[in-house]
């Protein structure tokens, strides 16, 4: 059987090392820092997990991301410069909760690891000033999109796009909630379940989530229903915590 084969943690350590020697073999003193992120940095690493690195390179122009495989096993690493890295780590989006992780908890490999706490220190420098206009635009922009080509599913009687739609919204949902909390989900296998455990969810928010887990969709009327009960909730959400929804073109325009 081809494609990924399964390895211990100590081996896979093994070959990030090597990789990040080879990688400072070709850059040379240019080299600032070596680290790993995902699964293996957090030593949560499945038999047949990949490699994931961050590696910074002074006087590096723009970023670029080296991914391949040898066959069983496969590896990806990103190379900037420290600056461009620390931009990304500074960066706010709907989907912090996910992609953030990545930023915050590296396992350093080789050279400077300072450059990684001020990375870490940067993911979570946003304000409540910061955080609410990016929730406002998850709920509308992302969440209340989706849950829309739900209801043109259920209109036209086209059902083949539920399972689709229910899997995005549910991880808009996720997202939203995460922000709130400012909360970095550990990785894509527990995220719903670390979901679950956060405090203050919306009403609706916890059977949309289990049913998403449990991969239970075959039944498009109750993923219709209990989607609609889900942005039902964000809303009541939304209000409680001061988060405007509804807006008008002028009330926009008259921000310019």
């Amino acid at each position: 059987m081809g494609g990924p084969q399964p390895f211990s943690h100590e081996i896979r350590i093994t070959r990030a090392q090597d990789i990040a020697q080879r990688i400072q073999r070709h850059f040379g003193k240019r080299t600032l820092a070596i680290g790993l992120y995902g699964s293996l940095a957090r030593q949560s690493d499945g038999p047949f997990s990949d490699i994931e690195m961050h590696v910074l390179i002074e006087n590096m122009e723009g970023d670029h991301t080296l991914e391949w495989s040898e066959g069983p096993w496969k590896a990806e690493v990103n190379l900037y410069s420290p600056q461009t890295f620390l931009e990304q780590a500074s960066e706010l989006e709907s989907d912090w909760p996910i992609t953030h992780g990545a930023y915050a908890n590296i396992l350093p490999v080789l050279g400077d690891s300072g450059w990684f706490s001020q990375a870490r220190e940067r993911v979570f420098n946003h304000d409540e000033d910061e955080i609410r206009p990016v929730l406002e635009e998850a709920l509308i922009g992302d969440l209340y999109e989706i849950i829309g080509k739900l209801r043109n599913a259920r209109s036209s009687g086209n059902t083949q796009s539920v399972a689709t739609y229910a899997f995005y919204a549910a991880r808009f949902a996720v997202c939203i909630v995460g922000l709130w909390h400012r909360h970095l989900y550990t990785g894509s296998a527990i995220l719903y379940k670390e979901a679950l455990s956060l405090p203050d969810r919306p009403k609706g928010f916890d059977p949309f989530i289990q049913r998403i887990m449990e991969g239970n969709l075959t039944d498009p009327q109750t993923v219709f229903e209990e989607a609609d009960a889900l942005w039902a909730g964000f809303e009541g959400w939304a209000d409680a915590h001061g988060l405007t929804l509804y807006r008008s073109l002028d009330d926009l325009l008259n921000e310019i």
